[in-house]
């Protein structure tokens, strides 16, 4: 039989048994601080090195700079203070160069204060074209639409003194060039006729018309509306009669000449050889 010695007797070693456990033990807080100032060291110097290489310096040049600004900043907190890539202020380069959308803002008011002031794009001055005005031609056909019927010269034992036009009644009859108004009126076997004084020693007559849109004493231009075709007076149909005399009236001569001489063709009278 065996005497075991009461517990806690005074002559008995108590072993210590650690409790254990699957928890790692916890960093000291020294150890701790030593990591937040690596981590910042490291984005600092990723940061820099940006920075570095937009303003054209090199690697070995941005680690020291950032080593610079590690030694003199105090570490920042990794739970209230944003990180060090939020928070790093632009370099000189990158505030001294204006973004493409300025470049443009400013190219465009550039373009329109040039405009503005009277200039092209390009710096030189801007000049209006003027728009070509075509002149008014000084003679013109009587009646292009008319389809010649009867030419200068005898018809039925007699002179016919004109050139006869045939066209739907009413067709517009116009001055063949500028002139004055000598007579607008019924004249016998004209019917409605108009006679003009051209003032260069020829006058020119237009007789059966249906209308007359004349008035005697009006100046007229190459191309003025005086009337409209008909068939007044001794008129076996609609047609305009169109004489030309020479230096007064009841002198006429060949008009299809005359009107070439003055730059206008009318075909259909083989009295007249261009």
């Amino acid at each position: 039989m065996q005497h075991r010695a009461p517990r806690n007797a005074p002559g008995r070693h108590r072993r210590t048994i650690p409790l254990h456990s699957h928890r790692a033990p916890r960093e000291p807080i020294a150890e701790k601080g030593r990591y937040a100032v690596a981590a910042a060291l490291v984005a600092g110097v990723g940061v820099t090195g940006v920075a570095a290489a937009s303003d054209g310096s090199t690697p070995a040049r941005a680690v020291a700079r950032a080593n610079s600004q590690a030694s003199v900043t105090p570490s920042p907190s990794l739970t209230s203070s944003p990180s060090p890539a939020t928070s790093v202020a632009p370099t000189a380069a990158t505030s001294a160069t204006p973004s493409a959308a300025g470049l443009t803002q400013k190219a465009a008011a550039s373009v329109a204060s040039a405009v503005a002031a009277g200039a092209e794009p390009d710096g030189q001055p801007f000049v209006a074209q003027r728009r070509k005005v075509k002149p008014l031609p000084q003679w013109v056909h009587p009646m292009p639409e008319g389809t010649v019927t009867s030419c200068f010269g005898q018809r039925w034992g007699r002179l016919h003194a004109g050139l006869d036009l045939a066209a739907p009644t009413g067709t517009p009859i116009r001055a063949v060039g500028k002139g004055v108004v000598v007579s607008a009126g019924p004249a016998e076997g004209y019917g409605n006729a108009v006679l003009i004084d051209h003032g260069n020693g020829y006058l020119t007559h237009y007789g059966h018309l249906s209308v007359i849109t004349a008035t005697v004493g009006q100046r007229v231009e190459a191309g003025d509306q005086i009337g409209g075709e008909g068939s007044t007076g001794h008129s076996t149909g609609p047609h305009l009669h169109f004489e030309v005399h020479e230096g007064s009236y009841q002198n006429p001569i060949e008009p299809t000449r005359w009107m070439h001489e003055h730059g206008v063709d009318i075909a259909g009278c083989a009295t007249f050889e261009a």
